[in-house]
């Protein structure tokens, strides 16, 4: 029985050895250095198996190229999976291509996988990639050094076989493929169509410096760029602000801002309903909206929320979509637009930007170059290439959204560099914010910045300086590489000092007095923090992630009264535009913004996410208040300091009468265009009154509990009573 039962098991797990003998097979073959490629199976070997005579390599042109060495990677014992193999001359590679034979696993063509990383031979700089458009005739350019064949399409519609002709690209030394096809292609329609390993030969793509996109549809639009510009905007310039610090950032959504019933916008949704100049609430010809509202306010930026293409239906109203998820960056999203065919897009953009720069308004863009939506082109063009990977071959996700793009990589790196000086050539933009820039390498953005300086010397650079997720990028753009580096990062310390961390119940100092240490060290430019100076910090207490600072408010502290709740965002205001650093602001947060408890709105509907105009005037003193203190930063330099120096030598903290309360002196004597000889600042975070004693003299009051701005509210001398969860500015009287 014994005997049996051992045949048996014999038999058993012999069948199951000859079923996984069966699943073996090669799961790939790439070419990663100059004389080595490697072989990769679905199951580990014995290594002393294999050996140069069980390969062998041919080239693209029949000759036989002979196998130096085997060499077994991560190994364990003698079972291995991952082979390097040597060849003798280095690979003539993109002239030439390859194939190996592997004993008992068939034929298998040679991928370049890490080779495309040698920047001396898989990157230049002078090549200008995309359609180039001219009347005489359209070059096009596309990395692709993996395909064997490339051609572009041109039609006369964005899908479809109208007027369709093809015409064949050649590939160059670095990669690239390049035809100039004669005639004038201004208003038809393009794609390119590739031959390659991984990848559909008759599958159109979009090309990823594409400048006009047309929806979901297969093709671009071939565009003669001067004659997309409103009139006068290829002559206008804008100066900008002189150091980040002068900036005072209001960041907005194109929709949310004109989109409500009542906002007295036209053109609702749409970059052209940032060009109305004059609107108001339907029901108060007094209450300024939209554009209108922002330039009131007297902020001098906006940063604008994704407008690059990203993944939606821009035929559908009512899809709404923060922007997030990028498709194609070089080309404006078409939902903002009048028409989704055609270059409005391009035009009406344009417009916007303009009308901002008439008004004194520098326009940053909010970018989204660490990751891309599935549809994007990249992958359809070099599988693996544009993309960190995981050693397993699977996506890396440091974006919590199915990938990175991989800013190291050469001509990734050089796409990025050249769609930022895209947009700030042809669009005039005056800043980028990165969303996730800690994704991007600390290198990459360095470059960034040198570049784009070349172009506009007042250009803002900044961004979030974290990652979602755990990445394989060991220079990331954090908080430390931004350091002194003239790219600024978002303050996240001094937000949850001011309010609490984003979503939960927890409170900061505006509630209840607490985190005095953070708000000390936001005050001060975070140079006693993390900052070199205080340019490196965006202070900001709302953006458009987590909940908005109202919402926050009424789930940390949920028995306040409204009239409460107003005098917390009052508070926050002072702390925010008085503290040294660059100044930002979500939209709506001066009117006190609620998004219904939503932390994530990315795809709410309107409901959720538009500007209620009405706000302004329920609480009208919360955005008379915020527009005042915006009109004092902007009237006195000592609140805008540009380096560690002047901070450490022009501000000082007194000892206050209450550990949940703040005393400091900013001095501006020899300050260039300060006429303020001193200012002080008292912050009450308790929420009790308390007494605060004056130093001798006598006290303008600028700024209190309820009013704000440039004028004299009245004179104090000795002491001064605060109410709880409020604040005061004063200067010297003469």
């Amino acid at each position: 029985m014994i005997q049996g039962l051992v045949e048996n098991t014999t038999k058993l797990f012999g069948s199951i050895w000859k079923g996984l003998r069966l699943e073996q097979k090669v799961r790939s073959v790439t070419l990663d250095a100059w004389r080595h490629l490697t072989v990769r199976f679905s199951h580990r070997l014995p290594a002393s198996d294999w050996h140069p005579g069980r390969f062998q390599l041919t080239a693209s042109d029949g000759a036989v190229i002979p196998i130096k060495a085997v060499y077994p990677f991560k190994h364990r014992g003698d079972l291995c999976a991952v082979y390097s193999l040597e060849v003798e001359d280095p690979f003539e590679f993109p002239q030439k291509r390859y194939v190996l034979s592997v004993d008992g696993f068939g034929e298998h063509r040679c991928r370049p996988d890490y080779i495309l990383r040698d920047a001396e031979r898989f990157y230049d700089e002078s090549v200008k990639l995309g359609a180039t458009y001219s009347p005489a005739a359209t070059e096009f350019a596309v990395f692709a050094p993996n395909a064997t064949e490339v051609k572009v399409v041109i039609a006369n519609q964005p899908d479809g076989a109208v007027g369709l002709t093809e015409h064949s690209l050649t590939i160059n030394e670095k990669g690239i493929w390049q035809a100039k096809v004669a005639g004038d292609w201004a208003g038809r329609f393009y794609s390119y169509k590739l031959t390659a390993d991984r990848l559909d030969s008759n599958c159109e793509v979009i090309d990823p410096y594409a400048i006009c996109t047309q929806g979901r549809h297969p093709r671009s639009l071939i565009v003669d760029l001067p004659a997309t510009d409103p009139p006068g905007f290829r002559e206008h310039e804008f100066a900008g602000v002189e150091s980040p610090t002068d900036a005072i950032i209001y960041e907005m959504h194109v929709r949310d801002l004109t989109i409500a019933a009542d906002s007295g916008v036209s053109q609702k949704g749409k970059y052209l309903g940032l060009t109305e100049a004059s609107t108001h609430l339907e029901s108060d010809s007094t209450t300024a909206t939209a554009l209108a509202h922002i330039k009131e306010m007297g902020v001098n930026c906006v940063q604008i929320m994704p407008v690059q293409d990203f993944d939606n239906d821009e035929t559908d109203g009512d899809s709404y979509n923060w922007g997030y998820m990028p498709l194609h960056f070089n080309s404006p999203d078409g939902w903002f637009a009048s028409e989704t065919v055609g270059p409005s897009r391009i035009t009406e953009l344009k417009s916007a930007i303009q009308t901002f720069h008439q008004n004194g308004i520098g326009v940053i863009l909010d970018v989204v170059y660490n990751h891309t939506a599935a549809g994007a082109s990249f992958e359809k063009l070099i599988p693996g290439y544009y993309f960190r990977m995981t050693p397993a071959g699977n996506f890396s996700n440091g974006s919590g959204c199915g990938n990175e793009f991989d800013s190291e990589m050469p001509m990734a790196r050089k796409f990025l560099l050249d769609s930022l000086r895209y947009w700030v050539r042809e669009y005039k933009v005056d800043g980028f914010r990165f969303d996730l820039m800690a994704l991007i390498d600390s290198e990459t953005m360095k470059q960034v910045r040198s570049e784009l300086l070349k172009i506009n010397p007042n250009i803002l650079i900044y961004g979030e300086p974290w990652v979602a997720a755990a990445t394989p990028l060991k220079t990331k753009t954090d908080k430390h590489a931004t350091r002194g580096s003239g790219i600024g990062a978002f303050n996240d310390r001094f937000r949850d000092a001011i309010k609490g961390q984003g979503d939960g119940g927890d409170a900061g100092f505006i509630q209840f007095g607490g985190n005095v240490d953070g708000i000390v060290k936001g005050l001060m430019g975070a140079v006693h923090d993390w900052a070199q100076d205080p340019v490196d910090t965006i202070n900001y207490f709302e953006a458009h992630d987590n909940l908005t600072c109202w919402d926050k408010l009424l789930l940390s502290v949920p028995d306040a009264s409204d009239e409460d709740r107003s005098r917390m965002m009052r508070l926050a205001s002072l702390i925010l535009l008085t503290s040294q650093g660059v100044a930002f602001l979500h939209s709506g947060q001066e009117m006190g913004r609620t998004k219904g408890g939503n932390h994530n709105s990315y795809n709410a509907p309107d409901e959720t996410n538009q500007i209620d105009w009405t706000r302004k005037v329920v609480h009208a003193n919360l955005c008379e208040y915020a527009r005042g203190l915006i009109a004092l930063r902007n009237a006195h330099p000592l609140f805008r300091l540009r380096t560690r120096e002047d901070v450490e030598s022009r501000v000082h903290f007194a000892v206050p009468p209450r550990h949940d309360c703040i005393v400091y002196q900013v001095d501006g004597a020899g300050l260039a265009g300060e006429t303020a000889e001193s200012v002080w600042v008292l912050l009450n975070g308790s929420v009790e009154d308390v007494e605060f004693s004056l130093a001798d003299g006598r006290w303008n009051v600028l700024v209190d509990g309820q009013r704000s701005g440039i004028e004299s509210l009245e004179t104090v001398e000795g002491s001064v009573r605060l109410p709880g969860r409020s604040g005061m500015v004063l200067t010297v009287s003469q």
